[in-house]
């Protein structure tokens, strides 16, 4: 096992378990030999140590405010079999319902649960609602040793993103009535480019990214981009949680180190599938970068950055494109 080949090699227990997700006393049981190998019916097709790294990631994501979908697990487990090169029963190499009824059994403290069904009129939320939120939150960091955060505005972030229209719609205009009217319209009304932005409550700035809807963007358009600004692609312009890694790994992390901000840091963010990748839980666990959902169906009352910076700044957008 990994785990133990590390500790053996001289690694801290602690920082071994925390990195692959071993409780210690496996790794313990396993050093000192007190595991029989001895099993009865057949081998499991994921090693204990793969299946306690997606317990902990389905886990942490659910006390971050962030639910998975049956079939999102299964598509992690489809991807670490097939970057593992792990021989499997499955079909296509995607695990099906008897593996999942399999893990389930095998892990009880995980329960498929009906989500809470949150209605339009949810949006105008009750004062009870939001104090319910934020006592969650400061739970969460008790038990997570990071009060601390909370007392420091730099290392409380929210992030967000919006996507901007490259043809966006003119809006009403003048003219004679009785006459229909056209506005002649320069691009691809679907083309849409994604901005994410990162902030500081105590007023900085983060280096954003920018989405481009190419797989390989047009040279002068990635020169006209600042040097510190991250480059995302993707097929449509929206964005994917290996852009958001790339963001969150090569840009927001620099940028923390750069500021010399102290980890761990809240990061606040809406509740997008992109947002919830494991290689992102992973990461954000090894670099103390806390994960943390804003409300369901809120985002747009509670969301900073939404309300201050992208509202008006899509105005302006609409303006100069038309110009």
């Amino acid at each position: 096992m990994t785990a133990c080949q590390a500790v053996q090699n001289g690694e801290k227990l602690r920082e071994v378990c925390r990195r692959y997700g071993v409780p210690k006393s496996t790794v313990l049981d396993r050093i000192k030999g007190r595991v029989t190998t001895s099993r009865m019916g057949p081998n499991p097709i994921l090693t204990d140590e793969y299946e306690q790294l997606l317990v902990n990631w389905i886990s942490g994501l659910s006390k971050c405010g962030f639910p998975l979908k049956k079939q999102e697990l299964l598509s992690a487990v489809e991807k670490i079999v097939k970057e593992g090169n792990i021989k499997t029963p499955f079909k296509n190499g995607r695990p099906g319902q008897r593996w999942f009824a399999g893990f389930l059994k095998k892990h009880p403290e995980i329960a498929m649960k009906s989500a809470e069904s949150l209605s339009g009129s949810r949006a105008n939320l009750t004062k009870e609602y939001i104090k319910s939120w934020f006592q969650q939150l400061e739970t969460f960091l008790k038990e997570s040793n990071a009060l601390s955060i909370l007392q420091d505005p730099s290392r409380i972030l929210n992030g967000d993103e919006s996507g901007f229209s490259l043809c966006p719609k003119t809006g009403k205009v003048l003219g004679l009535k009785g006459h229909n009217l056209y506005s002649v319209k320069q691009g691809n009304e679907k083309e849409n480019l994604t901005v994410l932005m990162t902030f500081t409550a105590d007023g900085r700035i983060s280096p954003p990214v920018v989405v481009f809807p190419y797989i390989r963007p047009p040279k002068a358009l990635v020169e006209s981009m600042s040097a510190d600004w991250i480059l995302g692609k993707s097929e449509t312009g929206w964005m994917r949680s290996d852009v958001f890694f790339v963001y969150v790994a090569n840009g927001l992390n620099d940028w923390l180190t750069h500021q010399n901000i102290q980890k761990p840091v809240l990061f606040l963010v809406d509740g997008h599938r992109s947002h919830m990748s494991i290689e992102l839980s992973r990461f954000c666990d090894e670099n103390g970068i806390i994960l943390y959902a804003l409300p369901p169906n809120a985002t747009h009352l509670l969301q900073p950055a939404d309300v201050s910076v992208f509202k008006p700044m899509k105005e302006y957008w609409r303006q100069y494109v038309r110009e």
